[in-house]
């Protein structure tokens, strides 16, 4: 199952760079033509927008899944195991509550955009507002997931919260990063 997931999430991550590359064909080449022909493309304007909204959402659920999302661990980093493995229990809870509101948003979007389209490119609403439904579901699974690996493997949580701590600290202290390491 865990190299299904990374086949998934790889095939995730490929697709968002080609999105992006999309996004910045696009935008290159309505800058272009309006640079030098004085006259752009309405339909790229309008794909670029969505594209990019679209790279933001399906990004935000590789960055959930490999633990990339900013966090602010000071206070989790200073206290016992025990404390951290609630904290983080806790702000998981609150990311998938989060995503529940996302999704029923979403929901409520789609429904109410069926019938409209996009001026330029005639898409409508309805799929593009699905994208939120997508990632909310998504991100709120990780969140339950990570919490079940959390309290199925309690000896690793300091790992877990703190793992940014400390190769931030590590970077932080330039004496023991000389020697070569440079670039």
């Amino acid at each position: 199952m865990k190299s299904f997931l990374d086949r998934l999430f790889k095939i995730i991550d490929y697709f968002t760079g080609i999105l992006t590359g999309g996004m910045v064909l696009f935008v290159f080449l309505n800058v272009i033509l309006r640079i030098f022909f004085n006259s752009g493309l309405t339909w790229s304007e309008e794909l670029s927008r969505y594209l990019f909204v679209f790279v933001t959402y399906i990004g935000a659920i590789s960055a959930m899944r490999a633990g990339e999302h900013m966090t602010v661990d000071i206070l989790v980093a200073k206290v016992g195991p025990r404390v951290q493995m609630v904290l983080y229990v806790i702000s998981q809870l609150i990311i998938a509550i989060l995503m529940a509101i996302l999704v029923h948003g979403s929901t409520k979007m789609v429904l109410q955009n069926i019938a409209s389209r996009t001026a330029a490119l005639g898409i409508s609403y309805a799929f593009l507002y699905s994208v939120g439904i997508i990632t909310g579901v998504s991100i709120a699974i990780l969140a339950l997931a990570n919490i079940a690996h959390a309290v199925t493997h309690p000896d690793e949580i300091s790992s877990i919260v703190t793992g940014s701590v400390e190769e931030a600290e590590h970077a932080a202290r330039p004496e023991e990063n000389k020697g070569g390491n440079e670039q």
